[in-house]
């Protein structure tokens, strides 16, 4: 019997049916099917709520923002079922959280805000969801040894390093409480990458501090090869020489990757640049909407100038649901090519998505190579 003929058995059933569709199906836990196709699977999303008026299973960029009525769920009449099913790239990654609308009915105004301001009920804690032919699917739940971090107060804010004892490689990090706190990158990376690497990871502060700091600042790309490098390199005992030395930014720090690739390339001798934000203009005033069209060129392009320095290897990824991003990641890797560096796009099948971030940096440090996509490297 199939997952659809047991949710439509359960109509009008009762209790004791109930209690053994979820002991056999446990709420919260999609349920993934290949299907005909090639290249993609049905997953069936399920929630278990009685007394909700509706429920919406949210999905970066696949059932948020104007797309947000794909993401509503059906109740099984009669039922504390709740269930949604999709088609979606069988190697796509992605995090997905639940909303339960108890006194309202979902609205446009619920999912037009930032993931961090939401306006109406509040989402339940996100999921990572990695399909069957994503990169690293087991990412999630591979066991994760323990690594200790260290918490520094310094004069720029708060930092974390790890030293792996034997650790050659060093990676330098901004929004560092990101991927110590939420992310757990040591952890994975001790479960993933078989050399260790040491990590100093530096918090990029508030929101509005963030976009001072990374929103295309030379002067602080500056500051963390000048400054922020050495000290990581005094602080973890890891003097790594320029080829084992990697920085890696994601989204406005992706902005600062591509600043010290072209500029301060000497630090580095790899830089991940994922997901930049290529929308980013400093007359401000602009947003992730503004995102510019194929035929426009970024700031950020136009910072991709030769410049005195050493070539260095520069890593781009974007995810294929980040409308124009790819398209101008790609051109910002042809760029950097142009100007003698040793320069790769990958799009990875995603959105604006940390999740997503993190397996294709692990992949990175795991190969030392392009991260993979649907298991074969894949380079522009």
């Amino acid at each position: 019997m199939t997952l659809r003929d047991r949710l439509s058995a359960l109509h009008g059933a009762d209790a004791t049916a109930l209690e053994a569709f979820w002991a056999a199906v446990p709420p919260g836990d999609p349920v993934v099917e290949r299907t005909d196709q090639p290249g993609s699977a049905r997953v069936t999303f399920l929630r278990r709520d009685h007394g909700a008026r509706a429920v919406h299973c949210g999905l970066a960029r696949v059932t948020d923002r104007s797309h947000w009525r794909s993401g509503l769920m059906t109740r099984v009449p009669g039922t504390d079922v709740w269930w949604l099913e999709l088609v979606l790239p069988s190697d796509l990654r992605t995090g997905y959280a639940f909303r339960a609308f108890d006194a309202e009915a979902p609205a446009d105004e619920h999912f037009g805000g930032r993931p961090w301001d939401p306006v109406g009920p509040r989402p339940s804690a996100t999921v990572e969801l990695a399909l069957p032919d994503a990169p690293l699917p087991d990412l999630a739940t591979r066991h994760r040894p323990h690594v200790d971090v260290t918490t520094h107060e310094t004069p720029w804010g708060t930092a974390w390093t790890t030293s792996p004892a034997a650790a050659r490689t060093l990676l330098v990090l901004t929004d560092g409480r990101t991927w110590i706190e939420r992310l757990h990158l040591p952890a994975v990376l001790a479960a993933f990458v078989e050399e260790p690497v040491a990590i100093a990871a530096l918090d990029s502060g508030t929101r509005d501090e963030r976009l001072a700091r990374l929103g295309g600042d030379t002067g602080y790309a500056e500051f963390l090869a000048d400054t922020f490098l050495p000290w990581g390199r005094t602080t973890t005992g890891v003097d790594a020489d320029r080829e084992r030395t990697w920085f890696a930014g994601q989204s406005l720090g992706g902005l600062t990757a591509l600043l010290l690739a072209a500029r301060r390339s000497a630090a580095f001798g790899t830089v991940v640049a994922q997901s930049p934000s290529v929308w980013w203009h400093p007359a401000g005033g602009r947003t992730p909407a503004d995102m510019p069209p194929v035929d426009a060129t970024p700031w950020i392009h136009e910072q991709l100038a030769p410049s005195p320095g050493t070539s260095t290897r520069v890593l781009l990824h974007a995810g294929t649901l980040e409308g124009t991003t790819p398209h101008h990641v790609d051109t910002a890797a042809g760029r950097l090519r142009a100007i003698g560096h040793d320069a790769t796009a990958t799009p990875f099948t995603g959105g604006h998505e940390p999740l997503c971030w993190r397996a294709a940096l692990v992949d990175a440090l795991a190969t030392g190579r392009t991260p993979m996509r649907g298991g074969v490297a894949s380079a522009t």
